[in-house]
């Protein structure tokens, strides 16, 4: 079969290799679509980074040496079911998958938090397969069902959706609250539809590109401002309130200017959730969050969210967020180099490894 398999920055192969046997506990599954991730043009651009490199990684025991298939955000159609498979799979049921490889073993994973494992990988970044390949052999405890309403291509983009309601989640927020977020790539357009299906009086995002900031007011964003133009936090309490400010903020932007933007549009007590991966360690002013007793969260990935995404995603519209749709063999050119030198252009570029875009 063909995969994507990375070995090193810039160096991307489309190779013909064995496909997958299934095995017990396991279900093969055929790849419908498969989205390209910030991660995955982190690690095009200048990784490694989560690609384990020289030590292999310690669960799946993979690392660059052997080549990694990419790939983590996808659908597909069961082709073969192994023996002794938990729950009722057949061929021809429509999945996804849930990316998060843990131990089982460490603290975190025993107190029910497999996201927060302290040997955290990923399908898809630390071996053993992903979704840019024509199959990929999954353990049954990874896949969740399609609804018979949900196409493969709008189920294929239920992991950042996953991540953007697994951060509403982890923050706190109630109906009825405000919010900002800070960022308008796919989390964060993704986080301002989580957060009006949940009942957000009002949405406000900061987002440099005016190309990002049209795709947040499709997902409903109420007020739009550029941080090149518009000072964050007194734009902030123009809407809320001279001396009050948003009741959550979500940083999707990784950057620092953001990030102190984003304690500054709080309110007393106000919660700050960041669900971008960094690059290098910000600097935080913790006089902002002393003094107005503010709290900073962090959010990883998800965990017992896709159950709910899964069923959200029958009355959630994401369809104006696929940007392109191209067959693995365009992946680098019209894939990754793309989000190269077009970004802003761009929410979500799929993969139909099979080149079927009729799935």
């Amino acid at each position: 079969m063909k995969a994507a398999i990375y070995r090193g920055a810039k160096d991307i192969r489309i190779e013909e290799v064995d496909k997958p046997t299934v095995k017990a506990g396991h279900c093969l599954v055929k790849v419908a679509y498969c989205g390209i991730c910030g991660t995955d043009l982190h690690e095009y651009e200048s990784g490694p980074i989560l690609v384990p490199d020289k030590v292999p990684h310690p669960v799946t025991g993979c690392s660059l040496k052997d080549g990694i298939c990419l790939g983590h955000e996808f659908s597909g159609i069961i082709e073969e079911v192994g023996d002794n498979v938990e729950g009722d799979w057949k061929k021809g049921d429509r999945v996804v998958i849930e990316a998060v490889i843990s131990c089982k073993e460490c603290y975190a994973c025993r107190s029910g938090c497999n996201n927060a494992c302290s040997k955290l990988g990923f399908v898809g970044i630390s071996g053993l397969g992903g979704g840019l390949s024509e199959y990929f052999l999954s353990p049954a405890a990874y896949l969740h069902r399609v609804p018979d309403d949900v196409s493969l291509r709008i189920a294929a983009m239920s992991e950042p959706l996953a991540v953007a309601a697994h951060a509403v989640r982890r923050s706190g927020f109630q109906k009825g609250q405000s919010a900002l977020v800070l960022g308008a790539g796919p989390i964060g357009c993704f986080l301002v539809k989580v957060l009006i299906a949940q009942g957000a009086s009002t949405v406000i995002i900061s987002e440099p590109s005016s190309t990002r900031r049209n795709k947040a007011k499709l997902a409903g964003a109420h007020h739009l401002f550029s941080p090149l133009e518009d000072d964050i936090p007194a734009r902030v309490r123009e809407l809320t309130g001279s001396d009050e400010g948003v009741d959550v903020a979500f940083e999707a932007a990784g950057n620092e200017r953001a990030l102190d933007a984003g304690i500054r549009s709080l309110k007393v007590r106000g919660t700050l959730l960041n669900v971008s991966v960094w690059s290098r360690p910000p600097k935080v002013d913790l006089n902002e969050v002393v003094f107005k007793e503010r709290q900073l969260l962090g959010s990883s990935c998800y965990y017992m969210d896709h159950p709910a995404v899964m069923e959200a995603l029958k009355t959630i519209d994401l369809s104006a967020f696929v940007t392109g749709v191209i067959p693995l063999e365009d992946l680098v050119e019209k894939g990754f180099e793309e989000l190269v030198h077009n970004n802003e252009a761009h929410v979500k570029i799929l993969v139909s490894p099979s080149g079927d875009m009729s799935l």
